[in-house]
């Protein structure tokens, strides 16, 4: 690989040669749009509207030498077709001030259109290079960047240009005579300040050639058949459009603001003004505009915002139709819809920069630009249709201005409902996602373990309803979905499913649907497989699928392994017992979600998946926990743990915390719910998880009895004391029992009691059963909460390796650094269970 071509990270060379070429690039936009400006207020002052020749001198290069200023882009080095258009920039403004010079604007109307033919040459070098200098991870960003500090550059110009123009022809007695040399001291300002692009140009890197074609005269009219195979590809023909559009539009708000300062100051003095406060409201909202989508789009391109952006125009623009030009609500509302048409151009733009073929993108843009110009012709063809209709129908100039506007709005409205159609998944993802992000604070770790291009299988926990969009808001790439067909049966989730593309999986029949998902991996897509296969009830990893491990062997790309956590509490997931139908507990709501490390595809298989999968969790739990505040907080709640706590260091005292929030996870103590004790149990003050960090976090109470009651109430948690009571003692009531006693394993034969062994060790919760779930539906897999010598369910946060004598201990970011060791020969069965090993029970 050359320094030249990047890899998922360019070198700092290429950097440097990014921002050079951006420095170029603004230099070249400012001195065209300065000169333009000057020359055409000068064209008012001497008595001629040059306003819309104007217009069409800028897009008739585009449509004349097109094909050759794309064929020399991809012929030649891109770095040196934009150091021979800097150079050709300063020869055409020095030609440019000879005319004035010589007070001669037909002249100075040449040099005018040939800054426009250099622009033409200038266009596909510089929007093809990005690419090459910056890769595909980094290419909405960059493409943003391109077109704001354009965008600044053109609102430098106009400002300028037309301010500077005309003070010195107010000042010279603002007559013909003297526009000429009002004009002429800027255009020899502009004409110095071109020089330092050439040097900027010659310190890009000189990227290969990507074309070799001979040049030959059919080339002349090949931007034709070009733009016949940029249409071929459906995507590329639709983003074209969607491009093409915003440049007519542009075009057309362009030609109309000069227009209306024509209109409202006459064409005399003050007019240059004018038009330069009008272009740089536009201007300066659509530099904000690319700012504001290169950021939006620094993680990956979201076409998403093209009809949110299309939305936006329509409203903005018929809005616009009926505000007064003589305002700052005006201004405002100009640069609101120049805002929000850089949001609409910018994910197209960078789309189709991302999906040029590599040898043909200097073709492929010329294309493109052929097509902008013969819209931006269109749009000066629509205005001049109005100027000429509207006096037939005997409407003031005023009226037609605001008739032009609503008649561009009604546009907007229309290329956006086509969009929708086209992007219906885009955009529905873009908003659900929005309100994902609002409702939802997502801590992201470690997002840079997924590769930047290539196919990627990603295997998450599957807690609740919702975990697509939490992981679409957290993946740095598209993602497309795998759903079980049994979710289904709700025409909400069908069309759903259909709008994002979703693999539809039959347990009877996965074949059809393995292939599908090995096509998508070898088509280099990103795809998610819940490889549970349902989803918890427990709140804990239920028994893995096998379907994935076939998967990973025929289609050879790597695994990615995730958790979230967080999302066992949200109204999606059947916390409470329960999917949906209850209140959310608190606005916004915390989600951590992790990456794990990549899974090579040769030899997995579950208990490798599995492992990784609980490695993520800890990852994920434990980030959580890291800043200081959580080594030093005492719980609120009092109690006989409460000196533990207190003597404990900052590493054990988060270690509280943090196992507080495992203990929250899963489908055993209830959140917001008492729980009950004796006050006189030894666990109260062992368990510092159980009886203060988890009640403080998710607001439970612990209520201690000197007795157990009569009719015990739901949930009881103790040890070896409330075990030995319960030996004796007359049950009137049905209960749940979570019992941390070293007898736990042994059954407590007791109606009514709902028995449910756990294992802490050190003070630190590993593994608790629980009431086995309901089934929410009669289609709906059982799925146990607790069994036989088994010390229940593993807690989330907690990876169990072995150490140097093949015993199992438990490790994660509530153990002690070398992680906690476990009960001897226990083992974690498929279903997540820490159990005794079979000979164990045997004997």
């Amino acid at each position: 690989m050359s320094e030249e071509t990047p890899g998922d990270e360019p070198t700092k060379r290429q950097w440097i040669g990014y921002w050079s070429m951006i420095v170029q690039q603004t230099q070249n936009a400012f001195n065209d749009k300065a000169a333009q400006f000057i020359l055409i207020p000068l064209g008012g002052a001497v008595g001629f509207a040059v306003e819309s020749p104007a217009g069409l001198m800028i897009a008739l290069p585009f449509v004349l030498f097109a094909p050759i200023a794309g064929w020399v882009s991809d012929r030649f080095s891109k770095r040196d077709v934009m150091l021979g258009a800097a150079i050709a920039q300063l020869a055409i403004l020095v030609w440019i001030c000879g005319a004035v010079m010589l007070k001669n604007l037909p002249l100075a109307l040449c040099g005018f259109f040939a800054l426009a033919v250099q622009s033409a040459f200038f266009s596909p070098a510089k929007i093809g290079i990005n690419k090459e200098l910056v890769g595909s991870k980094h290419l909405g960003f960059a493409a943003g960047i391109q077109q704001m500090m354009a965008m600044l550059a053109i609102l430098a110009g106009q400002i300028a240009s037309g301010w500077i123009f005309d003070k010195r022809y107010s000042a010279l007695g603002g007559v013909p005579d003297v526009a000429w040399n009002a004009a002429l001291i800027p255009l020899f300002v502009i004409t110095a300040l071109s020089a330092p692009a050439i040097f900027m140009a010659w310190i890009i890197p000189r990227v290969p050639a990507q074309g070799g074609a001979p040049f030959t005269a059919s080339l002349t009219v090949s931007h034709f058949r070009d733009l016949k195979e940029l249409w071929h590809g459906y995507g590329l023909r639709m983003a074209s459009f969607g491009v093409a559009f915003f440049w007519g539009f542009a075009a057309f708000i362009n030609l109309w603001s000069v227009k209306l300062a024509r209109e409202l100051t006459g064409g005399g003095e003050g007019f240059g003004t004018l038009q330069s406060i009008f272009m740089a409201a536009a201007s300066l909202g659509m530099a904000l505009g690319f700012g504001a989508a290169s950021w939006l789009l620094r993680k990956r391109i979201e076409l998403g915002w093209v009809p949110v952006a299309g939305v936006a125009m329509t409203v903005t623009a018929i809005a616009l139709a009926f505000i007064s030009p003589e305002g700052w609500w005006f201004l405002i509302g100009l640069g609101l819809l120049a805002f929000f048409a850089a949001l609409f151009l910018a994910p197209l733009n960078a789309w189709m920069q991302d999906h040029y073929p590599a040898d043909r993108r200097g073709e492929m843009q010329s294309a493109v630009n052929l097509q902008d110009c013969f819209a931006g012709i269109l749009a000066v063809g629509v205005i001049f249709l109005f100027e000429t209709i509207t006096p037939l129908f005997g409407l003031s100039a005023a009226v037609g201005f605001r008739i032009q506007m609503v008649f561009i709005g009604i546009c907007c409205g229309l290329m956006t409902l086509v969009i929708i159609r086209l992007l219906p998944g885009d955009f529905i993802r873009l908003l659900l996602l929005g309100m994902v992000r609002a409702f939802y604070r997502i801590r992201v770790i470690h997002p840079e373990r997924v590769p930047a291009k290539g196919g990627v299988l990603l295997l998450p926990n599957h807690v609740g309803f919702a975990d697509a969009f939490f992981i679409s808001a957290s993946c740095p790439r598209p993602i497309r979905f795998v759903m079980d067909e049994v979710f289904m049966a709700s025409r909400a989730i069908r069309l759903s499913a259909k709008l994002f593309d979703t693999v539809p999986i039959r347990r009877d029949q996965p074949l059809e649907a393995i292939r599908t998902i090995i096509n998508a991996l070898k088509a280099g897509e990103v795809v998610c497989l819940f490889p549970e296969g349902q989803l918890t009830r427990t709140g804990t990893l239920c028994e893995l699928r096998r379907g994935f491990e076939l998967i990973a062997k025929k289609a050879g790309h790597p695994l990615i392994p995730m958790w979230c956590d967080g999302s066992w509490g949200s109204i999606f997931s059947f916390e409470r017992g329960k999917f949906f139908s209850k209140l959310p507990y608190q606005i916004p709501f915390g989600l951590s979600v992790a990456f794990g490390r990549e899974i090579p595809a040769q030899g997995v298989d579950r208990e490798v998946v599995r492992t990784a999968m609980l490695r993520a969790s800890v990852s994920a739990i434990g980030h959580r926990y890291l800043t200081p505040g959580w080594g030093v907080r005492l719980p609120k709640l009092t109690g006989p743990a409460t000196a533990l706590v207190k003597k404990a260091g900052e590493y054990a005292r988060r270690r509280y915390w943090i196992n507080g929030h495992q203990i929250g996870q899963i489908n055993a103590l209830q959140r917001h719910q008492p729980f009950h004790c004796l006050a006189d149990d030894p666990l109260r003050a062992e368990l510092p998880g159980v009886f203060l960090t988890f009640p403080e976090l998710f607001k439970a109470r612990e209520i201690p009895h000197d007795s157990m009651p009569v009719k015990p109430s739901a949930q009881w948690v103790g040890g070896t004391c409330l075990r030995e009571y319960l030996r004796t003692f007359q049950l009137t009531s049905e209960f749940v029992f979570y019992d941390f006693s070293t007898m736990a394993l042994k059954p407590l034969d007791r109606a009514g009691v709902t028995h449910c062994p756990c294992l802490a060790v050190d003070g630190i919760v590993i593994a608790m059963s629980m009431p086995t779930p309901a089934l929410p539906t009669l289609r709906s897999e059982p799925q146990a909460g607790h069994k036989p010598h088994s010390w229940g369910k593993l807690l989330p946060g907690w990876v169990l390796l072995p150490d140097d004598n093949n015993q199992l201990r438990a490790h994660g970011p509530a153990a002690s650094k070398d992680g906690l060791p476990l009960p001897e020969g226990c083992v974690l069965d498929e279903e997540g269970f820490l159990c005794e090993k079979p000979e164990r029970v045997r004997m």
